[in-house]
């Protein structure tokens, strides 16, 4: 198996790796939540779906631009205060939702969650790669965490029933247990989460085939995951599939779908290689999705949800760990992975949200075909490249 195992980490490094766990799982919990609280805001404060596709925007704007700036942030301040700061930013956004419609405070609210959200992943994501050694196990391992918040989250959502301001509390106070917990990390200059000790940074990695195809392949991901993530809850609903308690049970069965996902990717990624699963996922993604979107009765929307969770579940991890250890050389490339896939699905969102409020939701969400498309094509390169590299 390739890179390190978290048994043979310091006590140090598998406690940071463990709040890092604590984060995605936090980062699930709120970002599934907004998307599953979406029917319920926009009746609460009678926003349109153009207003809804500018929040989904403003966070993925939020996340584009902690992903440039974030590592340049840390070059100069505590890596482990721009690490908790950030990370509470989120949880801060939500409090904002509880208390006004106000469309510019809840896109202001919106982009504190993505740049909480890119903190994490931009940390997180980097600091697993540097200390595991680009181990795929371990990364798809960090991403389950993620499922496991976003699977609770449509539950906490069930539970407190129309109260969405009580389910958005619950989730504050899971972020306030992460902010305690994570004040007891220790992050050390040799984990290379910046170029701190030389003052400069690297771009490197923007002449190297691996990033572009490794970028193309996170943009189309994210941007097919975070709409999905976003709407779906609202596209059962609007669509007539399904009352909005039933489509919340739904949103749960697609990340628990995402949750095994993300624990067999981790177990598949220990006896493939990236670029065989890669392809497969890739495949399956456009599959599912094309029966989501094609199918108008509950039971065959539900499986081609479930299908399009199992299949998405690893595809960033995979990625990760297919880029050729670029983030250990390279510590700025993590903020470019961020920062490049950002533009898409902050784009897409608003695209949804727009054509949505003209010609429905179902259309909306059919122009995530051209990412499907991207997808696929980027993995077809992506195996290409690897194919060549294992022949050499």
């Amino acid at each position: 198996m390739k890179g390190k195992r978290l048994k043979d980490m310091s006590k140090r490094q598998r406690y940071l790796i463990y709040d890092f766990f604590i984060a995605y799982f936090s980062m699930g919990l709120y970002l599934i939540l907004i998307g599953s609280a979406l029917p319920s805001i926009k009746a609460d404060y009678g926003i349109s779906y153009r207003i809804g596709g500018l929040m989904m925007s403003a966070q993925q704007i939020g996340y584009l631009v902690t992903g440039v700036c974030v590592s340049m942030i840390a070059q100069r301040l505590s890596v482990k205060a721009v690490y908790l700061g950030f990370g509470i930013l989120a949880f801060v956004g939500l409090a904002l939702m509880m208390v006004t419609g106000n469309p510019f405070v809840l896109l202001f609210a919106m982009l504190l969650t993505g740049i909480c959200k890119g903190s994490t992943c931009n940390f997180g994501n980097q600091l697993v790669s540097t200390m595991s050694g680009s181990n795929a196990s371990l990364l798809n391992l960090a991403q389950a965490f993620f499922a496991v918040g976003a699977c609770a989250a449509p539950l906490v959502a069930m539970v407190c029933g129309t109260s969405w301001r009580l389910a958005f509390a619950i989730t504050i106070a899971v972020g306030i247990v992460m902010f305690l917990h994570g004040m007891r990390v220790e992050i050390r200059p040799e984990d290379s989460v910046s170029n701190e000790d030389s003052g400069t940074v690297d771009f490197g990695f923007f002449r190297t085939k691996i990033f572009w195809l490794c970028a193309a392949l996170i943009m189309s991901y994210l941007a097919i995951e975070g709409s999905v993530m976003g709407w779906l809850v609202t596209y059962f609903v609007d669509s007539g599939v399904a009352k909005e308690s039933t489509a919340q049970l739904l949103a749960t069965a697609l990340w628990g779908a995402l949750l095994v996902g993300r624990f067999a990717s981790a177990w598949l990624s220990t006896r493939f290689r990236p670029h065989h699963m890669i392809a497969v996922m890739s495949l399956g993604v456009a599959v599912c999705f094309t029966g989501l979107m094609m199918s108008h009765t509950l039971v065959p929307m539900t499986v081609s949800a479930i299908g399009l969770g199992l299949f998405m579940a690893g595809m960033y991890g995979t990625a990760l760990g297919g880029s050729e250890n670029l983030m250990e050389k390279y510590p700025m490339c993590m903020g470019m992975f961020i920062a490049i896939p950002g533009i898409g699905a902050a784009l897409t969102q608003s695209a949804i949200g727009t054509i949505a409020d003209h010609i429905g939701i179902r259309g909306g969400m059919c122009f995530l075909y051209v990412l499907v498309a991207v997808l696929l094509v980027a993995a077809a390169l992506f195996f290409v490249y690897h194919q060549k590299k294992t022949v050499k």
